[in-house]
């Protein structure tokens, strides 16, 4: 790999033999050396590929401001994602976490407390997340000596779920997580009773929710396509079957249409009713049959 750019001694970018920009990482790779230089291979401990959707100066910014150390633990907590939980992340997300983890052992160090909002919310909506989250905090703790509070699991987590989804920044997502948040109390209010949002149909409709804010942005309605009854036919035996659950949907649907400011389908109202009531079911033992969403 020959060096195209130098950020400090530990860190550099590269072109391999494809042509393509690779970040290298390691001790001393880039000592002594200048643009156009080999790089020694033995020296590169952690490598990523810059995302393509991240300004030249703002990988610049980054790549001179954090500590090799930091990037090469972001870079190794990436890939444990993607090689050991097959987690599917649709951006690098290597640089936002660093630079998160950065300021965050940065503000430990001053004395600065932050709060994090949503942090009941996250941790009930995105378990997984935040299990990734802890485990940040923990390798920060073990590799780099600095005793950073549990709560910075939450942001971490935030990080995660915003590179699963491609949001350009985290305000989509906190967004997102506010809502989830607003449906489960809807739900609560109608059923007369608390959420467990530990339940797996919980977990299923998160699910279901988190891909809608997706097709909502990507302007994408298309009608699901299967073996199943069509939409029309499965609207009304839910509207007629389980009227509970699909009032409880038209409230739903009107919050996320006044969130995601255009108007839903009628097919992701039945599916909004059908997870609501395999919901119902499950957690408060409602005695009626439930139509799966996968057999539709």
């Amino acid at each position: 790999m020959r060096i195209s750019r130098i950020y400090n001694n530990n860190v550099a970018l590269t072109s391999n033999f494809k042509g393509e920009e690779v970040v290298v990482i390691g001790r001393g790779l880039a000592f002594g050396k200048r643009k156009g230089d080999m790089v020694d291979p033995t020296k590169v401990e952690q490598t990523f590929v810059p995302d393509s959707s991240t300004t030249n100066e703002r990988l610049t910014w980054s790549l001179e401001q954090i500590p090799s150390e930091i990037l090469s633990l972001a870079t190794e907590l990436e890939q444990e994602l993607i090689n050991n939980h097959g987690i599917k992340i649709s951006h690098s997300f290597i640089i936002p976490l660093a630079d998160h983890i950065n300021y965050a052992i940065v503000r430990q160090r001053e004395g600065i407390e932050v709060d994090y909002p949503l942090t009941l919310e996250v941790s009930q909506l995105y378990p997984k997340e935040v299990e990734f989250g802890r485990h940040a905090v923990e390798l920060v703790r073990e590799r780099l000596g600095v005793q950073l509070a549990d709560k910075e699991a939450i942001p971490m987590a935030l990080h995660l779920v915003n590179s699963q989804f491609a949001y350009e920044d985290m305000s989509r997502t906190y967004r997102m997580t506010e809502v989830f948040s607003q449906i489960f109390e809807i739900i609560s209010t109608v059923y007369g009773h608390d959420v467990d949002q530990s339940a797996m149909s919980v977990v299923r409709f998160v699910t279901h929710l988190r891909y809608l804010f997706v097709r909502a942005d990507q302007k994408s309605h298309e009608k699901r396509h299967g073996d199943g009854p069509s939409m029309p036919m499965v609207t009304e035996a839910i509207q007629t079957g389980y009227p509970k659950a699909f009032s409880c949907a038209q409230k739903v649907l009107l919050l996320l249409e006044m969130h995601l400011d255009q108007e839903l389908t009628d097919d992701e109202l039945t599916y909004l009713a059908i997870h609501i009531a395999r919901l119902a079911r499950e957690l408060w033992d409602d005695d009626s049959t439930v139509i799966s969403p996968q057999s539709i």
